[in-house]
């Protein structure tokens, strides 16, 4: 009897054990489930949640204006200082090229980049903005500060995007309220010879709904870096850009609009982090072309689109091969993700990043690598 006591105690504590186990995953399953609801139910009301941020954001810079004009004044165009042993070339007499960076990006993207286009003779400025913030806001920053080159004698100029960096860069250029092909043709801001996007989603990247992890990683190392504040979260932006980047935006499609830039060479470079290439899956479908029957034939032609449609699926692993692409805008594409293509994961790593190379072999043939 006292066994069979003890059994039933013991089945009961199991039971027990294995309800809360059941409850916790119920918990878990719930609370996922909310989340994605609450990011693909808000897809009804972006416009209003987009409002709802910016008024959230406006009433933080009113009642804390000392720590926003502090935050303000750390955005901007910065010249890079290279720590080379050869010293940067004159702003007066050399090309000058322009970074900008994308969404909730902490300031490492250009590690690679701004040393190599310094090291080839390049005057190398950044750009910094509120990367949270509406894109229109940012591109009006972005245009301002332009405005500066024209007391450096720099009137022409390359710019190079990341990701989002390349839509403030066209929303800037074509954006009919801030006068660009007018205030360049009168010299008060640089004329645009180039641009060059790099895993730009011209059409949009649904992974923008989650922003909330890079945002999280942004604001993580701006700490540990000693640049943090715990109201630096909401004053680099209420996270309005990422309603603008979600496919079929009302930015976006307003963007998607206008036509290209006059005058400005466009360019785009596209990352694939699946193990296929373009080039590869042609190889391997014509190294069993000969293998298989004629009647065959046809179903290699559907495998290929079916390896290539899978492949420019993946595209970086946050934008895309199709959404990067622009209509008579060439496209290239090199294997690496969104960040591996531009900057190595290790500042002691001699990878050069393939986008590295493109960019520098672009910038060499633009008339602005010309001395004035």
């Amino acid at each position: 009897m006292v066994k069979e006591r003890a059994g039933i105690l013991g089945n009961g504590k199991r039971e027990t054990k294995t309800g809360k186990r059941r409850r916790w995953l119920i918990a878990i399953g719930i609370s996922f489930g909310l989340i994605f609801g609450w990011h693909f139910g808000l897809d009804f009301f972006r416009e209003e949640e987009k409002g709802l941020r910016r008024q959230i954001r406006e009433a933080v810079e009113r009642k804390f204006p000392d720590q926003a004009a502090k935050e303000a004044g750390t955005y901007g165009l910065h010249q890079f200082r290279s720590n080379l042993a050869i010293p940067l070339p004159n702003k007066q007499f050399y090309p000058t090229v322009v970074l900008i960076h994308g969404l909730d990006e902490p300031g490492k993207v250009w590690m690679n980049l701004a040393p190599a286009l310094a090291a080839e003779g390049f005057n190398v400025w950044e750009m910094s903005y509120p990367n949270d913030q509406p894109i229109a806001m940012s591109a009006r920053l972005f245009f301002d500060e332009l405005g500066g080159f024209k007391e450096l004698g720099t009137n022409r100029i390359s710019i190079v995007a990341h990701s989002m960096g390349g839509l403030v860069s066209r929303e800037m250029l074509t954006n009919p309220d801030l006068l660009y092909i007018e205030k360049a043709g009168t010299g008060e801001v640089p004329e645009v010879v180039d641009l060059i996007m790099v895993g730009t989603p011209n059409h949009g990247s649904e992974l923008a709904r989650f922003s909330v992890f890079t945002e999280f990683r942004d604001q993580w190392i701006n700490a540990t870096e000693g640049k943090g504040h715990w109201l630096k979260w909401i004053l680099d932006g209420a996270g309005e850009a990422k309603i603008d980047l979600l496919p079929d935006s009302k930015f976006l499609t307003r963007l998607n609009s206008r036509p290209q830039p006059v005058g400005v060479k466009m360019s785009v470079i596209a990352g694939v982090a699946s193990p296929w290439h373009e080039d590869d899956i042609n190889e391997f479908v014509e190294s069993i072309h000969d293998e298989v029957s004629e009647n065959e034939h046809q179903m290699l032609g559907e495998l290929k689109k079916f390896l290539k449609s899978v492949s420019d699926s993946l595209g970086d692993g946050i934008v895309t091969v199709s959404t990067s692409r622009l209509d008579g805008v060439p496209h290239r594409i090199v294997r690496g993700t969104h960040l591996s293509m531009i900057r190595n994961v290790s500042e002691k790593s001699e990878r050069i990043p393939p986008a590295v190379t493109l960019i520098i072999e672009q910038l060499k043939q633009s008339p602005i690598h010309q001395r004035n």
